[in-house]
């Protein structure tokens, strides 16, 4: 199933861009906690799904490790 998979947040550790229209927009900000996803198989290694603002992005536990942390507590932010 496309949605299976352990739920929880991640904090951005180094900051991830993009070049957009030949603008570099920062699409995960640094020390910014997104809600991510970890699907596991058993014949592969882990993989990670971050759900950003206005991007969501798929990658591997190493790729993963670079950029995040996994959160054990988050408290939603007041605006």
């Amino acid at each position: 199933m496309a949605n299976e998979g352990k739920r929880c947040y991640c904090r951005c550790i180094e900051e991830m861009t993009m070049i957009i229209n030949k603008q570099e927009e920062v699409i995960f900000e640094f020390k910014k906690v997104y809600p991510c996803m970890i699907r596991t198989s058993d014949t592969e290694a882990n993989y990670y799904k971050i759900y950003g603002e206005e991007f969501a992005l798929s990658c591997s536990e190493v790729e993963f490790k670079e950029h995040f942390k996994l959160v054990k507590h988050h408290f939603h932010e007041k605006k």
